[in-house]
């Protein structure tokens, strides 16, 4: 039987172990920490049918200056970190060009076609009492000015990407979630098909008690280096050790590009930090509600709602700026209209490319190896379809034409 190392135990790393020993290889993974128990268990817990658009586009590009300078801005940018931005802001900026930015969304909506249908599969095939709703979501509009024009072609636009989205009034809104503040409330758009989880760490261990239960191994250990042996395979050194493997899918976030280098390869993923809360003050809601200008959802989860997002362009070590969890709690104030107090607060590191999609194959000139990472917000989403296109890479069978637009090659080319 094949032996398959897989590297990371969070929601990708899980999905992808799944996939493989669904198709008779033998798994096992190393990460130092529990599975889900990393950046995976942070997140709004969303399956995001609706995020069909990548985010360097020319709307981006329009909106980052006012953004960078908000005094409360979702968005910002270490100063220390730009050393490590200079690549990817140029492969950004050419990502973001029309031609570019049109074919990149194709491979995403194609990608999202059957990557909502796998991850509803895979949630459905776990065993655990209320992992997860049905309910929808709602992203709302808040301000002055009347968004009623702007929502409708906001609807029409996502319904010609094939996501059910309907436009709705203010009193539409708040007969869904009453508890939204009506003061300044303008509208806002409802996915009715988009499913979220009630506990993303809860979804991450059922996934791993199943796994265990097929006989996948985890070492709670961390991988320092890796080297191609004589045989076709891998050589992984271990903080306690070595360990032999056929094949190696690196599915560790950021802590991949260590590794990576390793070998002499840079892959332009980047670190970009999100912050949760999760409140004290019982808060009744039925779906998430995303608030568009600010870029965070307030989702009702099995321990309190959680307010998650923002986007922070950070070295992943740095301390917390605990300004955004403040932010996160005045937002959350904004949208419900009430003081709000909290239970606890959450830091994580995402991982970024500069296109928007992720970094899915085999890594030319490396036989045996394979990436699937840079999900950025879209890890939860696209995990089990990064799963089943690895395996069926390694496989050796034919994959959709848009696995073509993810490989690590187009970062790679001289």
């Amino acid at each position: 039987m094949t032996t398959i190392t897989v590297i990371g135990a969070g929601i990708v790393g899980l999905a992808v172990s799944r996939a493989l020993v669904d198709r008779g290889y033998h798994v096992c993974m190393f990460d130092p920490h529990p599975p889900g128990e990393g950046t995976s268990q942070g997140n709004a817990g969303l399956i995001a049918d609706y995020a069909t658009s990548p985010m360097a586009s020319c709307d981006t590009l329009r909106l980052l200056p006012r953004q960078l300078w908000k005094a409360d801005a979702s968005l910002s940018i270490d100063p220390r970190y730009l050393p490590m931005l200079a690549g990817f802001g140029l492969r950004f900026l050419r990502a973001a060009r029309q031609p570019y930015f049109t074919r990149n969304k194709a491979s995403l909506v194609a990608m999202l076609d059957t990557a909502i249908r796998a991850q509803h599969a895979l949630l459905d095939g776990l065993e655990g009492p209320e992992l997860f709703a049905d309910n929808g979501c709602l992203q709302v509009v808040r301000g002055r000015d009347s968004w009623t024009m702007r929502l409708e072609r906001m609807a029409a636009a996502k319904r010609a990407d094939g996501v059910e989205c309907q436009a709705m009034t203010s009193q539409e809104v708040q007969a869904l979630e009453p508890e939204l503040n009506a003061n300044g409330l303008q509208g806002g758009l409802y996915y009715p098909r988009t499913r979220h989880l009630k506990s993303p760490l809860a979804v991450s261990r059922a996934l791993w008690q199943q796994l265990e239960a097929m006989g996948v191994e985890l070492v709670r250990d961390r991988v320092i280096s890796m080297t191609p042996d004589s045989t076709g395979g891998w050589q992984l050194v271990t903080t306690k050790g070595r360990h032999d493997s056929e094949h190696v899918v690196l599915c560790a976030g950021i802590a991949n590009n260590p590794l990576l280098e390793t070998l002499g390869i840079r892959i332009p993923v980047v670190s970009e930090r999100g912050y949760h809360i999760r409140l004290d003050t019982p808060v009744s809601l039925s779906r998430p509600v995303g608030w568009l200008a600010h870029h965070f959802y307030a989702t009702p989860m099995n321990q309190g709602v959680r307010l998650a997002g923002t986007t922070e362009f950070c070295a992943p070590e740095r301390a917390a700026d605990e300004r955004r969890w403040q932010r996160l709690k005045g937002w959350g104030e904004a949208l419900f209209g009430r003081p709000l107090t909290l239970a606890d607060e959450w830091l994580g590191v995402r991982h970024s490319t500069p296109d928007g999609l992720p970094v899915v194959g085999a890594v030319p000139g490396c036989k045996g190896l394979y990436l699937a990472y840079g999900h950025g917000h879209l890890g939860l989403t696209l995990s089990a379809e990064t799963g089943r296109l690895v395996a069926a890479m390694i496989a050796e069978e034919t994959v959709p034409h848009f696995a073509e637009s993810l490989s690590p090659t187009r970062f790679l080319r001289k």
